[in-house]
């Protein structure tokens, strides 16, 4: 299974700035109801894109960037792209499945019987 582990600077986000609340350092973002999509559920939802770097991975072994995509509005008025908020790694944890797995055998093989031994004496070995 193919997964992308993403990093994000939170303050590349439109409307994040660093402030202090009650003496402890935070990230407030301030993010404009055109970015925001409210669900039915009551939760509202930030859209991302996780985009292909064009040139492979790069020197960090990032193979995509994350940006804020674009409104229609936007597009449409040729406003500047949004700046790249983060970076992602592809990786895959197959490696992990078949360490962890027991190799299964797929046909029935009979063990071998033990041969009776009639007179021990005559063998030079020892029987075990």
């Amino acid at each position: 299974m193919k997964k992308l582990n993403i990093s994000i600077n939170l303050l590349q986000l439109q409307g994040a700035c660093k402030a202090t609340i009650k003496g402890e350092d935070c990230i407030v973002i301030r993010i404009a109801k055109s970015r925001v999509k409210p669900h039915q559920n009551g939760k509202a939802y930030l859209n991302l894109e996780a985009v292909s770097n064009k040139n492979g991975a790069d020197d960090y072994g990032n193979t995509h960037f994350v940006v804020e995509p674009q409104t229609k509005d936007e597009r449409e008025s040729g406003a500047d792209k949004l700046p790249i908020i983060g970076n992602g790694k592809e990786w895959t944890n197959e490696w992990q499945q078949t360490q962890t797995q027991p190799a299964r055998t797929t046909r029935n093989i009979p063990r071998a019987q033990p041969q009776a031994q009639e007179n021990l004496d005559d063998q030079d070995s020892i029987p075990f």
